[in-house]
């Protein structure tokens, strides 16, 4: 099955959005099995659940009760995955012409054989207030890589990431820099594998969930000293 990897269009901009909300919700089950590993989660569900067995003395309802609280987490971050969808997440896919399709910035897509969009990746300034040619340390943001379920393991983030970092280069960019979290850590794999190396980790809270995210450069001087 072939795909190829070109510059988006004002066409592609329905079908792009739903690639990164499809991506979005995917990431529901990794986010769900991170959080129930969490020590402050273990702890707080196997309390409540001893506490239901001391007030009921029952086992089936003490079970019943143990796997409410289950669901109840996993419909938990189903709605934050909603409310992520309507929020400022997405603010910048709704114009992707305006916001990316400029001097030194790029939006693609992966393209297969019959027409669909299945897969996203953008550049664009890390620092989004400055002109291209006013911003001092020339650091790309790679931002929006996604690739529908059905197409993983084909290649084809690599194909992405890789159309990226052309880009960059023909671009004179320094660095790349991009944002992934504990959820996606087989794209972080990918982008270690591809020479991004990890230089800050650090806790970020959505809608009261905490996840552990990193920072990942790529240098394409390799003289250049990352602080």
């Amino acid at each position: 099955m072939g795909v190829k990897i070109r510059t988006f269009r004002p066409s592609d901009a329905k079908t792009v959005r739903k690639v990164l909300i499809d991506g979005l919700f995917s990431n529901i089950d990794p986010a769900f099995f991170v959080g129930v590993r969490r020590p402050s989660v273990i702890v707080s569900v196997l309390v409540l659940t001893a506490l239901m067995y001391y007030w009921t003395l029952s086992l089936l309802y003490t079970i019943a009760f143990f796997v409410a609280l289950l669901c109840l987490y996993y419909l938990t971050l189903l709605v934050a995955a909603h409310l992520l969808t309507m929020g400022p997440l997405f603010d910048d896919i709704e114009n992707v012409q305006g916001n990316y399709m400029k001097p030194r910035r790029n939006f693609w897509v992966a393209e297969a054989d019959d027409g669909q969009v299945v897969g996203t990746i953008a550049i664009t300034l890390m620092n989004l207030d400055k002109p291209a040619n006013e911003c001092a340390d020339d650091v790309a943001w790679l931002r929006r890589m996604a690739v529908s379920e059905k197409y993983r393991r084909q290649g084809i983030a690599k194909r992405l990431v890789e159309t990226a970092i052309e880009f960059c280069k023909r671009n004179k960019y320094r660095r790349i820099e991009l944002i992934t979290t504990e959820v996606q850590l087989p794209a972080k794999a990918l982008y270690e594998r591809m020479g991004f190396r990890c230089v800050n980790t650090w806790a970020r809270r959505e809608y009261g969930f905490v996840l552990w995210t990193f920072t990942l450069i790529y240098d394409i001087q390799q003289d250049t000293i990352y602080y």
